[in-house]
């Protein structure tokens, strides 16, 4: 068992490889009095075109499937999974992403039986024809829920006009026409290929002891086995371009939702010669300090009654691109428009204010550890973007500087643009 020690601060990670390719991280908290425990594949919406070992041809399955048997996994022959956690006590639940799909434990009580279920659970798939058809209804409703949510309209038609290739521009359910195509044999194909130890890792955090948790795993895992598998997902080219860079549509809200997005290239950033993770922090620095909570424009718009509420920022960062989106509530959406692209096109920041924004981010991962489920996602985030652990983000925070936030601020005029309005349904 490896410590990796979190620098700047009195935590400390352990991390364990089995035999079979799972790796465990555990980052204890025994001020806490609950522990939770993730137990996660590389498996997201994005992996719909994948081959494996020796395989020369990719297999190509329909959206939303990673979704599906997420929803499928809690089925077991004698019953579902939700009875053995209830009687427990415990919180359960699972979530996909883009990127991957989470198996959730939360309690404080009966530890070994926790951890040893789930591992079990998620490792003992049970499909069949009925189960398979069975959960398309549920899923079906849960899209056309989705569909009929202006909030989450507003994220997923945004993407949908932004991507042109990139699987983001789909429901990570998929939508009512993908859910008919998937069948048991897809299921059991993406089921071999992305739930194998080897694609898979556990988080743990809260009240923990590493080495009883680390021997409870290596007894639950030595009598399995599993098949080796390598796994090559096929590689989308995205291009620059945006599929609309401006779209209006009608839903049942009572203000005008708004959205404005740009995509911008990585390879602007190329000669700047900074890392990924850098990258990612500078540009998640220089739009909180241009449209974040404390921000002139925000608190601008919101005092002299242009926007009803703040802006909400979400950043995505594929292989390729940064995708940033504004979002906001206003009745007034071309005024909204217009000071986002005067504030963009016009940047100017001092040191000032980017040492002040710098000290807020030192402050909220210091803070963070003391939430469990907030340092296990972030654990989770880092193991998915870079496959290991960032351990000195507090050496990054104490390297950044105005210098490098400028060349960034030069290298982000080549992007795209893409607006997204959500209209109040008119009445004839």
């Amino acid at each position: 068992m490896e410590k990796i020690n979190i620098e700047k601060t009195n935590e400390v990670l352990y991390f364990h490889k089995l035999d079979n390719g799972l790796e465990i991280y555990i980052l204890p908290n025994n001020n806490q009095k609950n522990f939770y425990i993730t137990f996660n594949t590389r498996f997201g919406s994005n992996n719909i075109e994948f081959k494996k070992n020796n395989e020369s041809n990719y297999t190509k399955v329909p959206n939303g499937i990673a979704h599906y048997l997420e929803h499928l996994m809690f089925n077991m022959k004698d019953g579902s999974a939700f009875d053995y956690f209830s009687k427990l006590g415990s919180s359960v639940n699972a979530f996909t992403t883009y990127d991957l799909t989470c198996y959730e434990v939360y309690s404080s009580t009966y530890f070994k039986e926790n951890l040893n279920y789930l591992l079990d659970y998620v490792q003992t798939p049970y499909f069949t024809e009925k189960i398979v058809d069975n959960e398309r209804g549920i899923i079906t409703e849960e899209i056309n829920m989705y569909n009929n949510n202006p909030n989450t309209e507003l994220t997923y038609a945004a993407y949908r006009n932004i991507f042109v290739n990139d699987s983001r521009k789909n429901l990570i359910s998929g939508n009512v026409e993908d859910i008919k195509k998937i069948k048991v044999k897809d299921i059991f194909d993406c089921y071999d290929t992305f739930y194998n130890p080897s694609n898979m890792f556990i988080i743990i955090t809260g009240k923990v002891n590493p080495y009883e948790a680390i021997s409870i795993i290596e007894e639950n895992q030595k009598n399995k086995v599993f098949n080796e598998v390598v796994i090559q997902n096929k590689k989308i080219i995205e291009p620059l371009r945006v599929v609309k860079e401006y779209e209006e549509i009608q839903m049942n809200v009572e203000t005008n939702k708004v959205s404005i997005s740009y995509k911008i290239p990585k390879k602007n950033f190329k000669k700047l010669n900074i890392d990924d993770l850098k990258l990612k922090t500078y540009i998640s620095l220089l739009f909180n300090i241009l449209y974040g909570v404390t921000s002139n424009i925000q608190e601008n718009l919101i005092s002299s009654k242009v926007i009803n509420s703040g802006i909400n920022i979400n950043k995505t960062f594929t292989k390729d691109y940064i995708v940033i989106s504004l979002t906001t509530e206003t009745e007034y959406p071309e005024s909204f428009i217009r000071l986002v692209r005067e504030t963009i096109n016009n940047i100017d920041i001092d040191i000032e204010e980017l040492e002040r924004k710098i000290k807020v981010y030192k402050s909220n991962y210091i803070l963070h550890f003391d939430d469990i489920e907030t340092v296990n996602n972030n654990i989770q985030d880092n193991i998915i973007e870079y496959n290991k652990f960032i351990n000195n983000y507090m050496d990054l925070y104490d390297k950044l500087n105005i210098n490098t936030l400028n060349d960034i601020i030069k290298n982000i005029k080549n992007r795209s643009e893409s607006i997204l309005i959500i209209k109040p349904k008119t009445t004839k």
